[in-house]
């Protein structure tokens, strides 16, 4: 297999359809306020055994995520109907610079939660002198993987030493030397 068709399959797999997320934005010049209204999803993937899913919406904005926000569960749907609106109090001159992030959970009652995945909405591309409602597909979550290290551990017990050893090292993402990724 050639390396443009390997990357090709990589592209289709981050390109699964995840579902669609309506949502509306309304900013009050008056009170500098933003108010987010998620209204609904659609087309889930079903994340439980049962074929459905239990998703809910976490929103937050970006860079300072003081602010975080959460619809409330819908439990054992692919299509589930929020209708919940949340308030960020935001000065005019600060939208630009600011993300709005919606977080596709699906909710589990014995474990972690599963994240069916994310929109990202930089509001600084947005004209928020209207109400805007949109509908858009759900991205898949982007990866936080560094890489893989594979270590060997020995301890002494009668020392009370232990050794670690790096053995192997691959697909280790670039750093610069503070530690931030580097192109």
């Amino acid at each position: 297999m050639s390396s443009s068709t390997s990357k090709k399959k990589d592209d289709e797999r981050e390109k699964k359809f995840l579902g669609r997320l309506t949502y509306k934005l309304d900013y009050d010049f008056d009170k500098n306020a933003l108010t987010v209204s998620i209204i609904s999803a659609e087309q889930l993937p079903a994340m439980d055994l049962g074929g459905t899913s239990d998703p809910y919406v976490k929103l937050f904005l970006m860079p300072d995520k003081k602010k975080k926000f959460q619809t409330k569960v819908q439990r054992k749907s692919l299509n589930p109907v929020f209708n919940e609106s949340f308030v960020f109090k935001l000065p005019f001159n600060e939208i630009a610079s600011q993300t709005l992030i919606l977080n596709v959970f699906d909710f589990d009652r014995f474990g972690k939660h599963s994240k069916i995945g994310e929109i990202s909405v930089p509001l600084g591309k947005i004209d928020l002198t209207t109400t805007i409602e949109k509908n858009e597909n759900i991205e898949s979550p982007p990866e936080n993987k560094l890489g893989e290290i594979c270590l060997a551990l020995r301890y002494v017990p009668n020392k009370n030493k232990l050794s670690v050893v790096v053995m192997e090292c691959k697909n280790l993402k670039k750093m610069d030397v503070l530690g931030l990724s580097g192109m």
